[in-house]
């Protein structure tokens, strides 16, 4: 049977901001494009980071409480430095999770587990981005019709491993 990969079901050519986008771009982009997460790419489109809506929703929780009395326990400055970022550089996880084009869903899975993220950012043997995956999107293995599951297994398992081909009937 094949064996999904992350370029199978990721988006390719997601939308991206750079360092200098202001956070109202960003939000825009998250908000209208209907995506959690928005990469963060250099000029020269080198991976930078990424801004998620949950940074940008502690962002708005930290200027409402400055304190950080009702959020996660952050040091002050880290706390006073997400308050006031206005740009996606001054905002973003500069250590995002990333993964090969050709990691299995069931890896891909793993690693978002792993490192508590229900995305992945794709990326290229030069470290370039190729595209993003939600845990969403590794649920779309799931909903194939059971049509096409009945003939992956037929092609896939029938004849190639046990050499039976699945249109043969037998008549006694």
């Amino acid at each position: 049977m094949r064996h999904y990969q992350v370029r199978d079901v990721m988006t390719a050519s997601p939308r991206t901001v750079t360092p200098a986008t202001p956070l109202k771009n960003a939000a825009d982009i998250l908000v209208r494009g209907r995506i959690g997460v928005v990469p963060v790419l250099t000029p020269q489109g080198r991976l930078a980071g990424v801004v998620a809506e949950g940074d940008l929703l502690r962002k708005e929780q930290l200027q409402r409480d400055p304190d950080g009395r009702h959020s996660m326990r952050l040091p002050f400055r880290t706390r006073r430095d997400i308050a006031t970022a206005e740009t996606a550089g001054e905002l973003m996880n500069r250590y995002p999770a990333t993964a090969p084009a050709g990691t299995s869903v069931a890896e891909a899975a793993r690693l978002m587990n792993r490192h508590q993220t229900r995305f992945l950012l794709v990326t290229g043997e030069d470290g370039k981005l190729l595209g993003v995956v939600t845990a969403r999107d590794l649920l779309r293995v799931f909903l194939r019709p059971d049509a096409a599951i009945k003939a992956e297994i037929s092609r896939d398992v029938l004849s190639r491993y046990l050499g039976t081909n699945p249109s043969w009937s037998r008549s006694t």
